[in-house]
């Protein structure tokens, strides 16, 4: 049976002070990634000799930094290798799933996860890596695409599932719309753990 941790609900939003960081670049064929954006608050913008910085790009997983002092940002964004959504066909932007580190505010290892579509307001979301099962939420955000854990022990607790994987694993994340409609999208985890060692190089995150 699958184990399911459970997340108590944060008194405040998490703090997320950079936005237009995880910005446009990727080695090889690959799209675009998409941007991740701040749970609340005007965000801060990096100059524009801050440009991002590719670290690595492994089996998908690209590894990047960005910006200096308070707006420095260490990143993996990944794509999944499936997308399924039911009713079948519903039309979303690309979605994406990302670890950043955000040593001038002293936060790390940060999962988003970018839906493509708004989430249904409280709606079941959640990341599974084997059995190991941690809820999302928009984080009560009106029509926001984006989802996050609610606390900090529960991101560390997929990442550490992400990166300890075995061969060939894979980490499903669940979404509902807000139209209802209900996603299930599957990243392919070979090369998580080397990108992910590429970004807590570059941000002295330990381990």
């Amino acid at each position: 049976m699958a184990r399911r941790i459970t997340i108590r609900p944060l008194k405040t939003a998490p703090l997320f002070a950079v936005l237009g960081l995880f910005l446009a670049f990727e080695a090889g064929a690959q799209t675009q990634p998409r941007p991740a954006a701040p749970a609340q608050a005007a965000p801060a913008q990096a100059p524009a000799s801050a440009a991002p910085r590719q670290l690595g790009n492994y089996d998908g997983w690209l590894a990047a930094e960005a910006g200096t002092g308070p707006t420095r940002v260490c990143y993996v964004i990944g794509r999944p290798v499936r997308v399924e959504s039911k009713p079948a066909g519903a039309r979303r932007a690309d979605p994406t799933l990302s670890v950043a580190h955000y040593p001038g505010v002293n936060k790390s290892n940060e999962i988003t996860w970018f839906a493509g579509y708004p989430l249904r307001d409280g709606g079941a979301m959640e990341i599974e890596i084997g059995r190991v099962k941690v809820p999302l939420s928009n984080l009560d955000q009106p029509g926001s695409d984006r989802a996050w854990t609610r606390e900090d022990a529960a991101n560390r607790t997929a990442i550490d599932a992400m990166r300890n994987a075995a061969p060939r694993a894979t980490a499903v994340v669940r979404g509902v719309s807000a139209r209802g409609t209900e996603t299930t999208d599957t990243y392919n985890l070979t090369g998580f753990a080397r990108a992910l060692a590429d970004i807590d190089r570059a941000c002295n995150v330990r381990r």
